[in-house]
């Protein structure tokens, strides 16, 4: 690295580091966060004058040399991110590499205009012209174009990392191959056409790095999320032929205690045949709670839910015509109502006052097609992210299919969905477009 001089160490570090600022800028920071980051980025401009001392004293002037160079400078702004943020290693990473892309966007358009221009500048006047603008203007075009369309709505969370480390390899392919040509050993052959085309060629990769990284990440996770949405309806089909034997037996047995009314007139004792009627009642009213829509998967999972209900004293209300969902698959129609009423339930559970844990569900014939309403009580603040309610478990990993399953469904019915909380009240309302 003969020649190299620190000042150009420094005006890698302050692109990088900037470039890197758009993509974290929605990130949530750690406690006592300025002096943290201040002590991060002082401690990075140490490590990286230690770095740079290290690189300059290996002789001669190898492409690879250098490649290793600028990617230890590109460790280090990792550090300064995991100091000043609470996040993962996996989404710093996702960070890093696209804000280097970013950087070597913009490194690759000051080349350009440099090389077309043919302009000579020096001092503080190169450094804006040439060093800063080119930069800044990249940085602001990706943070509009890309980053400010999915801000606050996780789209820079929960990462692929195999996209994230292919994004990295041919970020650093590209690195390897600019250094290559700008080398002395090529700067005689190379020509402006040839200049330009690689730095037209550097900033195609890089592109593509960051679109690897942030959106073909991002479709792998949402394909990923239907997959698991596809295995979790499949696994209903046997709880709902579990659930469909346990109504059966509830049927025969309810069938069995109206036969064995007839038998009360046999008991003489006044009070035992007193008794007696009051348990036959209890065991028959159990059978109050048997739907008949017309559609076995909705009169599935409306007496299990109803029965559910009755055990947490919560009244539950429905006004639905079955015969209406026969477009849908059973699994769907059970799914999808079975999500709705445990939402709803586990809602009005925590409600201390019984009078309030009350569940209304409705479907009516509209003219663009079928529309389901429902609404429960609902006293706490709901966060919303796409639409969506956030899962206030801890695992969110893991929790929250609930709700995601029930837009896969009404998307793959081609349907439209609200959900909204106000007033106390959390409201569902799903048209599904029927002719």
């Amino acid at each position: 690295m003969v020649g190299m001089r620190f000042i150009s160490c420094i005006r890698f570090s302050m692109q990088l580091l900037m470039a890197e600022t758009f993509f974290v800028s929605t990130w949530k920071r750690k406690k006592q966060f300025p002096v943290k980051i201040m002590a991060g980025i002082a401690g990075y401009f140490l490590m990286a004058w230690l770095v740079f001392y290290i690189f300059i004293n290996i002789p001669g002037d190898h492409s690879v040399v250098y490649t290793a160079y600028y990617g230890s400078l590109f460790c280090l702004s990792l550090g300064v991110m995991r100091i000043g943020f609470q996040i993962t290693g996996k989404e710093i990473l996702f960070a890093g590499v696209c804000g280097y892309a970013t950087q070597h966007i913009g490194f690759a358009v000051s080349m350009i205009i440099q090389e077309l221009s043919s302009l000579t500048l020096s001092g503080m006047e190169d450094f804006i012209v040439f060093r800063f603008l080119p930069y800044l203007f990249i940085d602001f075009l990706v943070y509009f174009v890309l980053i400010k369309r999915y801000e606050g709505k996780s789209e820079l969370k929960d990462r692929d990392i195999r996209m994230i480390v292919l994004a990295l390899v041919i970020l650093l392919t590209v690195v390897f191959l600019s250094v290559l040509v700008d080398s002395r050993m090529f700067q005689e052959e190379s020509g402006l056409l040839r200049n330009v085309l690689c730095k037209i060629y550097a900033i195609f990769c890089c592109t593509l790095s960051i679109f690897i990284a942030f959106n073909l990440s991002r479709q792998n996770r949402i394909l990923h999320e239907n997959e698991m949405m596809e295995s979790m309806l499949h696994s209903l089909k046997e709880q709902q032929r579990l659930s469909q034997e346990n109504i059966n037996i509830i049927n025969i047995k309810c069938h069995d205690l109206k036969y064995r009314i007839s038998k009360i007139s046999r008991i003489e004792d006044s009070e035992d045949q007193r008794e007696y009627i009051e348990s036959v009642k209890n065991a028959v009213a159990i059978y109050d709670n048997i739907y008949q829509t017309g559609n076995d998967a909705l009169d599935l999972v409306l007496t299990e839910k109803s029965l559910l209900c009755d055990e947490y004293n919560i009244k539950l209300s429905s006004m639905i015509e079955g015969l209406a969902l026969d477009f849908m698959h059973t699994t769907d129609v059970y799914a999808l109502f079975g999500n709705l009423l445990d939402n709803a339930i586990e809602s009005v559970m925590k409600e201390p006052d019984e009078e309030k844990r009350i569940i209304s569900i409705q479907m009516a014939r509209k003219s663009q097609g079928y529309h389901i309403h429902m609404d429960n009580y609902c006293n706490e603040a709901i966060v919303f992210e796409d639409g969506l309610p956030v899962t206030t478990k801890a695992d969110k990993a893991y929790h929250g299919f609930g709700v995601r399953s029930i837009k896969y469904i009404v998307d793959k019915y081609n349907g439209d969905m609200l959900m909204r909380a106000g007033e106390q009240r959390f409201q569902v309302d799903i048209l599904f477009y029927i002719s």
